[in-house]
């Protein structure tokens, strides 16, 4: 169920970025933005951003709970390793894919802070050029 809340989370972020990249592209278009436009465009990048802290913090919570479920199932299959042999295998898988998913969601997060850092600086540009 975890897992499934951080997918949904990724895809609302991602689709917030896209809107926000076409809201970037189709402003540098025009030869003037207003200001409507860019207080919007500035509401999309902060979204973007609360999206992705949430996203961080989720991820943070998940990886402590599946860490406290090994350890706690570790000290209880080392007091009889056969009775819980299927289940400590179980837990190994599980913890594998949660790592695996784990880089997955790290990679994505450096990715669209990365984006989040450049659609910064396109909202400083087009802050200047309102400016000018």
């Amino acid at each position: 169920m975890a897992a499934a809340a951080l997918s949904s989370s990724r895809g609302v972020a991602g689709g917030l970025y896209i809107l926000f990249t076409l809201l970037c592209l189709v402003c540098l278009a025009s030869s003037r933005i207003d200001d409507d436009k860019l207080k919007v465009i500035k509401e999309n990048n902060q979204k973007i951003q609360q999206n992705l802290d949430n996203v961080k913090v989720k991820r943070a919570a998940l990886s402590e709970f599946v860490s406290e479920q090994m350890s706690f199932f570790e000290k209880v299959s080392d007091q009889s390793p056969d009775d819980f042999l299927p289940l400590k295998e179980t837990l190994e898988k599980f913890k594998t894919f949660i790592d695996y998913q784990n880089e997955l969601l790290d990679a994505e997060m450096a990715d669209n802070e990365l984006n989040l850092g450049r659609d910064k600086a396109c909202i400083r540009a087009l802050e200047m050029y309102q400016a000018e």
